[in-house]
C-alpha cells in the first residue's frame, strides 16, 4: 500500500514538472507564413510547449499588451511600436533583438496591369489601398514614401485604409482598388492575383526592421527566451528568407 502511495506521488509530482505551456506571440500580420511554417519545428524540439498566435497590425498588437491582453512574445513590423511599449517597461530588460528587414512595393490588380507602372501614376489612379497609417507600419512607410515623392496631397484623398496589410492585398487582388502598397513578402503571396509593379526608392522611406522581444508581464518568461532564442537560429532564418524577409541578425 505504502510503495502505491509512493508511486502516485512520484506520478503527480511528474505530471505537474510535464504541464503543457501554452505560449501566446503577438506578431505582425505579415508574418504568418513563416511563423505558421515554424510552429511545428519549435514545438517538436520543445516538447510540452505550444503557441498560440496573435496576428494584426504592430500598432494594434501594442494597444492591446497595453491593455494587459497576455503576450509572451512580441514581434512589430517597426520599431515604433515595440518603443512604446519599452516606454512604458513592458519589455523584457536585455531580450530585445532586431530579426528580419523587409521592402516596401506597389502592387496592381493582375486583371489591370499596365495602367499603372509605378509611383508617379498613382496621381492618375481612382483608388489606392494602403495600411491605416495610425497603426499599420506598411502605412506608415507607404505615407512617408508618398511624401517623399510629392504624392501625398494629390493621392491622399484617393487613400483607401486597411487594418492590416494583408487587408490590402486582399483590397488589391479584389479589384476593389488600382493599387496598393505593401510589404514585398506579402506581394508574394498572391502571384496570381496581384501584380508588383515597382520598388519604393531607396531612401523614401525608414528601413524596414522586425524587432522581437520577450514581454514583461509574461508568466512563462523562460519558454519565451527559447522561442526567441529559436527564431534567431539558422533553422528559422531558412524559413524566414524562403518567405523572402531578409535576415537583420549579424
Amino acid at each position: 500500500m505504502k510503495a502505491e502511495c509512493l508511486l502516485g506521488v512520484v506520478l503527480f509530482f511528474c505530471c505537474v514538472g510535464a504541464q503543457a505551456v501554452d505560449l501566446v506571440v503577438s506578431a505582425a500580420a505579415s508574418l504568418a507564413a513563416p511563423l505558421n511554417e515554424a510552429r511545428p519545428v519549435f514545438e517538436q524540439g520543445h516538447p510540452g510547449t505550444h503557441l498560440f498566435y496573435n496576428f494584426a497590425a504592430s500598432g494594434m498588437l501594442a494597444r492591446q499588451i497595453e491593455g494587459g491582453a497576455p503576450a509572451d512574445v512580441f514581434i512589430s513590423a517597426a520599431p515604433q511600436p515595440m518603443d512604446q511599449l519599452q516606454a512604458h517597461q513592458l519589455v523584457l530588460e536585455g531580450t530585445r533583438v532586431v530579426l528580419l528587414s523587409n521592402e516596401l512595393v506597389l502592387v496592381v490588380p493582375r486583371h489591370d496591369p499596365g495602367r499603372i507602372k509605378g509611383f508617379s501614376d498613382l496621381s492618375g489612379a481612382g483608388r489606392v489601398a494602403i495600411g491605416d497609417p495610425g497603426f499599420v507600419p506598411a502605412g506608415q512607410y507607404a505615407m512617408e514614401v508618398l511624401r517623399h515623392l510629392g504624392l501625398w496631397d494629390s493621392v491622399r484623398p484617393k487613400l483607401v485604409y486597411g487594418q492590416d496589410v494583408r487587408q490590402v492585398l486582399d483590397y488589391v487582388a479584389r479589384g476593389e482598388v488600382d493599387a496598393g502598397i505593401v510589404f514585398s513578402t506579402d506581394a508574394a503571396l498572391l502571384p496570381g492575383k496581384v501584380v508588383r509593379v515597382a520598388l519604393a526608392p531607396a531612401g523614401s522611406h525608414q528601413v524596414v526592421r522586425y524587432p522581437a522581444a520577450v514581454m514583461a508581464h509574461s508568466k512563462n518568461p523562460e519558454q519565451a527566451r527559447a522561442f526567441l532564442d529559436f527564431l534567431t537560429r539558422p533553422e528559422a532564418r531558412a524559413l524566414f528568407e524562403k518567405h523572402g524577409f531578409d535576415w537583420a541578425l549579424k
